[in-house]
C-alpha cells in the first residue's frame, strides 16, 4: 500500500494488502515503451491502480528530463484518484554504485535502481563478457557476486537526497553472465537488505523478468525489506497485469518461473520521440 505523499508502504504479510495496486515500474515512448504516458495512465486506471510509477530509462546524457517531468506532472494532476509518480530508471555502473543518471533531477520523485550491464570495480561490464572471463578464469563467481553485492548496496546510497527509490529486477544480470541467483548467498542478501532498509529501498517482484526469485524474496521479507510489484511495462497492456507478481507476492500462492523471459536486454536504443 502507498501514501499519497511518500514511498510504499510496509507490507502485512510479504506482498501487504493491497500491493498489487500500485505498478512501481513502466515504460513509455519517452523510453523504450512502444505506448505514450497518457495511454499508459488509462492503462493503470483501467487495471484499477492506485499508484502508478512511470520509470523511463535515463543516462547521464538524456535530455528530455524536463519535458518528460513536466508531462508526468500533469498526468498526475489529471488523474483523479490514480497517483502518478514520476520516476527514472538508472542503471548501476560500478562497484562504487555509481548511477548513470543526470545531474538535474528536478522533479524526479522516485529512481529504480537497474543491473542492466554487470558493475565490476572498473565500471560496466557486458555479462557475455563476464561469463567470457568466469570461463577462462579471470574473474571467479565469487568476485562477481562481491562486485554486484558492493554495487547494489553502494548504489542505493548514492540515490540523490530528497527521492524514494527501489531495486528493479534484482539479480537479473545474473543468468545473463552464467552466474546463479541461489549462489548468492545468506551473507550477501544480508547485506543488501540493510542497505534496503537503512536507504528506505524496496524491492519488486519483477512481473516481466519474474526475478528475484521466491526463495529471494522470502528471505528479504524476513530481514525487513519492504517489497513491491513492477510489471516492468513496455506497452499499455502491460501495465498493473500480474501472474508472477500476483503469486509470489502472495504467501497462499505458488510462484512459477515458466512463463517469463530468461534474462532482460539493456535499454533500447533512442527513437521515436526519445531525445539524447
Amino acid at each position: 500500500m502507498t501514501t499519497r505523499g511518500g514511498a510504499p508502504q510496509s507490507p502485512a504479510r510479504i506482498g501487504g494488502h493491497g500491493v498489487l495496486a500500485a505498478d512501481w515500474h513502466t515504460h513509455t515512448d519517452f523510453s523504450d515503451g512502444t505506448d505514450g504516458l497518457p495511454d499508459v495512465v488509462r492503462a493503470a486506471g483501467r487495471a484499477g491502480l492506485r499508484t502508478l510509477c512511470v520509470t523511463d530509462h535515463v543516462r547521464r546524457g538524456t535530455r528530455w528530463l524536463p519535458e518528460y517531468t513536466r508531462a508526468v506532472r500533469e498526468a498526475d494532476r489529471g488523474a483523479g484518484p490514480l497517483r502518478v509518480v514520476c520516476g527514472v530508471e538508472a542503471k548501476m555502473l560500478d562497484t562504487a554504485g555509481r548511477l548513470d543518471l543526470p545531474g538535474d533531477l528536478t522533479g524526479v520523485q522516485h529512481v529504480a535502481v537497474a543491473d542492466h550491464r554487470f558493475p565490476l570495480p572498473g565500471g560496466p561490464a557486458d555479462p557475455g563478457d563476464v561469463r567470457e572471463r568466469l570461463a577462462h578464469g579471470l574473474l571467479t563467481a565469487e568476485q562477481a557476486l562481491e562486485a554486484l553485492t558492493d554495487a547494489t548496496v553502494a548504489a542505493l546510497h548514492a540515490v540523490p537526497a530528497g527521492r524514494t527509490r527501489h531495486l528493479a529486477h534484482l539479480f537479473s544480470i545474473l543468468p545473463k553472465a552464467g552466474l546463479r541467483e541461489e549462489d548468492v548467498g545468506a551473507r550477501r542478501l544480508a547485506r543488501i537488505a540493510e542497505a534496503c532498509r537503512r536507504t528506505g529501498a524496496a524491492v519488486e517482484a519483477n512481473e516481466k523478468w519474474c526475478c528475484p526469485g521466491p526463495a529471494t524474496l522470502a528471505a528479504l521479507h524476513g530481514h525487513g525489506v519492504r517489497l513491491i510489484a513492477g510489471s516492468d511495462a513496455h506497452t499499455a497492456a502491460a501495465v498493473g497485469a500480474w501472474t508472477y507478481a500476483a503469486t509470489v507476492l502472495d504467501p497462499s500462492g505458488t510462484a512459477s518461473r515458466q512463463t517469463c523471459a530468461q534474462a532482460p536486454p539493456g535499454p533500447a536504443a533512442p527513437r521515436g520521440r526519445r531525445r539524447r
